[in-house]
């Protein structure tokens, strides 16, 4: 026979009146203490500690720092003010969380790893893919993220449970146990486990660096043989990664095997050299990065990056995105391009920020003009120039085009702009007086896929990809969507068309993931697990002098 237990606190009396003598008076911290005692013996819970002050801070703090972090003494920690240590506590309540912080990581590894245990493929979409989907839209982190959270976890929890364990009880941190697990992804079960032995007694001692550094060796040594299939699958990792460090300048950062990284600085050395011979004043370090800077260049303006004018060859033609040329988008606002005003722009795939100045420097050797016109209310776009209007270099030299200046007007603002500005260059006259064209992109509700203009329009609407937690990446580097599929009589229209990137756009189409439009441009999007966030298409009043 069963008995059926009452869920949730138990209900207290009232204390009597003589529960208290009748002087003196109990204080509210007497009362709380009561109630306190009395709600832990019906719950059969230990007494709460009594608050003796700092010294009690200093000896959860040092415990903390050292033992097992119990529910009880994680308790206590939470309860710490610091501001009542002295210096060696506050030393030891920064370990004291650090601890917890490796805690928490190991927590949330093993509650990944549980849940692609009762995860299985969906299709042509794989397990790892589905929880990453599911996971990375919870913790708000980018695909890669998302992966490298999924594959760490699993990783631990199958092949390295000494690992995990360590960093559930918190003396090794994420970032050394994401080391570890990296390597050891290549190896057979045998190997990895030796490698763990061996590296992790002397982990939480380790820096980082070290520990990396300790993994790599150690690897190397239990197996010599296997190093050329680890370069092999190392050169998978191949990669080119920007990172803008703010102030209009940047990093770029290039993964890849060292022959080919030879090559790369030989040429790129050997044309600085030769530009230095010949009496250009700037240093080798400035001439080296123009020599990818020329490549670049000339690819996207001619198709042909060593070509140095146009060319009649339809196979040297500039490359496309989505049947428009793939230009550099500059945002910026019309007031900054003429000089009347200072407001940055911003590159519209990696949202840079540019001083005016460098707006205005890059106009002045020639660039595309489009127009943008937004929602006052929400910043959406609401209209795009079908065409581009060519401004020519100030100077009269002709140069591969690679920018496109894409100029943001609010929609209420532009019949005023067009009566006042009279005397400009004649692209943006013409840039002003474009007509309308928003609607007639919804003309052809049946093509299939999206006409260019079309596609144009919703990826330039979005700007980053529609789906959630997406990087800041270009929108016209991912793909088109249907919301209602166009296989169910789904229209190809603006509103019915997103950008999402393309493995969201596979879970959408092959999963049970599913996406609905809202009003304004929003699009919530409703997991397998019936979690629901929502995504909102760019707002470009951020461009213009005064943020909404």
């Amino acid at each position: 026979m069963h008995q059926q237990l009452a869920v949730g606190p138990p209900a207290l009396a009232t204390p009597a009146a003589d529960a208290w003598p009748d002087w003196p008076e109990p204080t509210d911290a007497e009362i709380e203490q009561w109630w306190a005692d009395e709600v832990a013996a019906q719950w059969d819970l230990p007494p709460e500690p009594a608050d003796e002050g700092a010294g009690d801070a200093v000896a959860v703090v040092t415990e903390a720092e050292t033992q097992r972090l119990s529910p009880a003494l994680l308790a206590a920690l939470a309860c710490v003010d610091v501001s009542e240590l002295d210096d060696v506590g506050l030393v030891s309540a920064a370990v004291a969380w650090t601890r917890v912080r490796n805690l928490a990581d190991g927590q949330v590894a093993a509650s990944v790893a549980e849940l692609i245990s009762r995860t299985g493929d969906d299709g042509p979409v794989s397990a790892h893919r589905l929880v990453a989907a599911e996971i990375g839209m919870a913790l708000g982190l980018g695909t890669g993220g998302a992966d490298r959270l999924v594959a760490t976890a699993v990783e631990l929890s199958e092949r390295l449970p000494a690992t995990l364990a360590a960093v559930r009880e918190g003396s090794v941190s994420w970032q050394k146990a994401g080391a570890l697990a990296e390597h050891t992804r290549v190896l057979d079960q045998a190997t990895a486990t030796a490698l763990e032995a061996r590296v992790l007694p002397r982990a939480a001692a380790r820096t980082p660096a070290l520990h990396a550094a300790a993994v790599r060796r150690a690897a190397d040594r239990l197996d010599p043989a296997g190093l050329d299939e680890r370069r092999r699958r190392a050169e998978a990792t191949v990669a080119l990664v920007r990172t803008h460090l703010g102030d209009g300048m940047g990093e770029l950062f290039a993964t890849l095997p060292s022959k080919d990284l030879d090559t790369i600085y030989l040429g790129a050395d050997t044309y600085a050299r030769r530009c230095k011979a010949t009496g250009d004043t700037r240093s080798l370090e400035r001439l080296r990065v123009a020599a990818l800077l020329q490549w670049a260049s000339a690819f996207l303006g001619y198709g042909d990056p060593t070509a140095t004018e146009p060319s009649d060859d339809p196979d040297a033609a500039p490359p496309m995105r989505h049947g428009r040329p793939a230009r550099v988008r500059i945002l910026t606002s019309l007031p900054t391009l003429l000089g009347l005003a200072d407001t940055p722009g911003e590159l519209a795939d990696s949202g840079a920020v540019l001083p005016a100045s460098t707006v205005r420097s890059i106009a002045a050797r020639g660039v595309v003009l489009r127009r943008l016109l937004v929602d006052d209310e929400t910043g959406e776009l609401l209209d795009l120039t079908t065409d581009g209007y060519q401004m020519p270099a100030a100077d009269g030299i002709g140069r591969p085009v690679c920018h496109e200046l894409a100029i943001v007007i609010r929609r209420t603002d532009w019949p005023a702009l067009r009566q006042q500005l009279t005397d400009v260059p004649h692209a943006v006259r013409a840039l002003l007086d474009a007509p309308l064209t928003a609607d007639e992109l919804d003309a052809t509700l049946d093509a299939y896929p999206a006409p260019v203009r079309l596609a144009d329009f919703v990826t330039t609407r979005a700007r980053h990809p529609s789906n959630p937690c997406a990087g800041v990446t270009a929108a016209s580097a991912g793909d088109l969507d249907h919301i209602e599929p166009a296989a169910k009589g789904g229209p190809t229209s603006r509103d019915n068309l997103h950008a999402p990137t393309r493995r969201w756009h596979v879970l959408t189409t092959r999963t049970a993931w599913a996406i609905e439009r809202l009003s304004s441009g929003r699009l919530a999007w409703t997991s397998p697990l019936g979690r629901t966030t929502i995504t909102r298409p760019h707002d470009y009043r951020l461009i213009l002098d005064d943020d909404p």
